[in-house]
This record gives structure tokens, sequence and C-alpha cells, in this order.
């Protein structure tokens, strides 16, 4: 059973901004290396739109969302190893606030 002591430390560690930040990151960029994998599904769903040869599409068949995704992923892995490596400094008693 966990003593009520190490409960604050195990909340600090939890939301930790590091780790947060590693999360969403992370949900972004597998999101986007999904739709860097997959790019038929994203025209599965137009239908029977007109395609036009607009500026917007000018990215269309490039691997950029590929390439910011598997970024993206990497820049969380670095986020949850530093915060795994170097956890939030707890308040110590034998510290004393100025």
């Amino acid at each position: 059973m966990a003593r009520p002591t190490e409960k604050p430390g195990i909340m600090a560690r939890l939301f930790d901004i590091r780790n947060i930040i590693a999360a969403l990151l992370g949900l972004y960029g597998l999101a986007l290396l999904v739709a860097g994998l997959l790019p038929g599904l994203a025209e599965a769903g137009a239908g029977a739109a007109e395609h036009t040869a607009d500026v917007t599409d000018l990215a269309a068949g490039s691997s950029a969302n590929l390439w910011v995704g598997a970024a993206l992923v990497l820049v969380a892995a670095g986020f949850a190893g530093w915060a795994a490596a170097r956890p939030a400094a707890r308040d110590r008693p034998d510290r004393e606030s100025e």
C-alpha cells in the first residue's frame, strides 16, 4: 500500500508539464503519421467533389504530413525521456524558502 507522503510525488510526476507536452505532441504526431501514411483516407470522404488546381493544393502528393508527424513523435519521445531522466524536484523540508 502506498504511503500518503508518496502520493504528491507521483501526482507531481504525472502532471509535470513535460509529460503533458509529450502527450499532446505525441497525439498530434501520430495523427499526422496516419494522415501521411494513408493519404487516400482524406479523399475517401470527398465523394464527387471536383478537384481544382488551387494554390493550397500544391502540397498534394508530398509527404509533409509524414515528416512533420515523425518529427513530432521524436520530440515527444525526447520530452518524455527528459521527464523520466530528470524528474521534477520536490519541495524538500531541508530547503528554506527566502
